[in-house]
């Protein structure tokens, strides 16, 4: 019988909320691996019995809805508190989030219901597609795409079963994973059958240990050639001290002492200074040009930073970009052109569907413009692709760099706003992905921290404290090479995105009974 509720049953929700601690358990920086491959079990249980029985994709919808609801609500929490620092409508933003995740995940479980009812595949099978294409949907959904928490990146800190991800971006690592699930539901509903129960168990097993040895494989014979020396300098200046005017000279003595300490004791290829480093605009402060001068001809060091970059479109109105200058060996800034960050967080930098025009008079905030195609900068020991700030959980954007030539990749951040919440290890942990991914060392610095060097095997190196100054120089590491990631890019979540839709509009067109 059709259940035509749309309040979800006492069991519905238990099963849900499992679901939901498990999937806020897989994540960095709980160091647990376990919870990410069993945290579709519960949801997926209530969803296979509920298309066997043909109680109705509702139940499907109901019980996914929660998952995601309190399981994003979980992992996500700090969104209320970081952007508590900007508006006290923070809470608001959250709310809304999850109001926009949880149904996302309903409609996630409805396809996996509905694709079940039509084929009575194993949920092995069903599971990782739907679960695949769900990702690409947050990945790519305009304006306020947020793949902050991909399946795959329960294991970027484990770098033996991470090693997968030069196969097929992180989207192949979700798909084992979110596979692993559907064997032990799978399991689950054989459980009367011991033969079937340990032949499921068994393939779970197995899957992991083919990954395994592939990752120990890829680690012993992956060749890593020293590339560049590259100093990171993390000022650590508290966010509410940031964006005002009066502390911009103590901000710049800050960043000028670090750097002529890291430029004196060892003698870098490269610096680094993070995300809007220097606040304001800075062809409108001619000392900031001449401290950058001074800083790189003094030493004949390239400095990278952040700042904030306005192009006039009339003499009265302008853009405004998150942006990365070069400040080359001879001092000289803007001989190659400025990066322009091209994924802009919602609302803080870019209210998203809105004429940023609307945002003209709140300084730097809600109307930031979008950059274009970026280049790498080129430097004497190679090309450099800058990542800003949560740019580096957009896969794309890092085999763009790769396919343009980049041997090394940074990313310049303020995570400042994060406080010492969860989502300081969340962002970070996305680094070694990028860099399995694409077979590239990764320089990060932060402003309060983490700083770090993750090298092309997605191991990380001299990784920072969190609010201290500090400044680290790493001796940076490439690879020769070119990935099946970076050759065919998401073919799993593509290939994932068109069995999806082909399964759901089969289902939908079928003739009901």
């Amino acid at each position: 019988m059709t259940d035509v509720r749309w309040r979800p049953t006492r069991f519905e929700v238990t099963m849900a909320l499992a679901s939901a601690l498990l999937f806020a358990l897989a994540f960095p920086p709980v160091p647990l691996v376990v919870p990410a491959f069993v945290c579709l079990v519960p949801v997926g249980i209530v969803v296979a019995d509920a298309a066997d029985r043909r109680s109705g994709w509702r139940v499907a919808m109901r019980t996914g809805t929660v998952f995601g609801f309190f399981g994003y609500g979980i992992s996500l929490y700090w969104i209320a508190i970081a952007l508590r620092l900007y508006t006290d409508l923070a809470f608001l933003a959250f709310a809304g989030a999850l109001l926009g995740l949880g149904p996302i995940v309903g409609f996630t479980m409805a396809a996996v219901y509905a694709a079940r009812r039509l084929t009575k595949w194993p949920m092995a099978i069903l599971l990782p597609v739907v679960w695949a294409a769900s990702e690409m949907f947050l990945l790519y959904l305009p304006q306020i795409g947020f793949p902050w928490l991909p399946l795959g990146l329960a294991v970027a800190k484990h770098p033996v079963f991470a090693q997968a991800a030069d196969l097929s971006g992180v989207r192949g690592l979700s798909f084992w994973i979110a596979a692993t699930n559907g064997l032990l539901v799978d399991a689950w509903l054989a459980r009367a059958e011991q033969r079937r129960v340990l032949a499921r168990v068994g393939g779970a097993i197995v899957l992991a240990l083919g990954v395994a040895v592939y990752g120990w494989w890829r680690i012993a014979t992956t060749p890593l050639r020293p590339l560049a020396s590259v100093a990171a300098v993390q000022p650590n200046i508290p966010q509410n001290e940031k964006w005002q005017e009066q502390y911009q000279g103590r901000i710049v003595g800050i960043l000028s002492s670090l750097a002529r300490q890291g430029l004196a004791h060892d003698d870098p290829q490269l610096m680094l200074w993070p995300e809007a480093a220097l606040p304001d605009n800075f062809y409108a402060h001619r000392d900031w040009a001449d401290t950058m001068r001074v800083l790189a001809a003094t030493t004949h060091t390239p400095i990278v930073f952040g700042t904030i970059d306005v192009v006039w479109r009339t003499p009265t109105a302008y853009d405004y970009f998150n942006a990365a200058l070069v400040a080359d060996s001879l001092g000289r800034v803007g001989l190659q052109p400025a990066y322009h960050k091209t994924y802009l967080v919602p609302i803080v930098e870019r209210v998203p569907f809105v004429n940023p025009d609307w945002f003209a008079s709140l300084k730097f905030f809600g109307g930031m413009g979008r950059g274009g195609t970026p280049q790498p900068f080129a430097f004497s020991f190679g090309k450099v692709g800058v990542l800003i700030c949560y740019e580096s959980i957009f896969l794309q954007r890092s085999r763009l760099y790769r396919r343009e030539g980049a041997s090394l990749l940074v990313n310049i951040t303020n995570d400042a706003w994060f406080g010492r919440s969860i989502a300081v290890y969340q962002h970070e942990a996305h680094l070694a992905l990028r860099a399995i991914e694409n077979r590239v060392g990764i320089v990060r610095d932060a402003n309060t921290g983490i700083s770090e060097y993750v090298d092309p095997l997605g191991r990380s190196h001299g990784a920072t404290a969190l609010f201290v100054p500090a400044v680290r120089t790493y001796e940076a590491q490439t690879t020769d090479v070119i990935t099946l990631y970076d050759h065919l890019g998401d073919w799993v979540g593509m290939l994932s995105v068109v069995a999806t839709l082909a399964l759901v509009g089969a289902s939908v067109a079928r003739p009901r009974p």
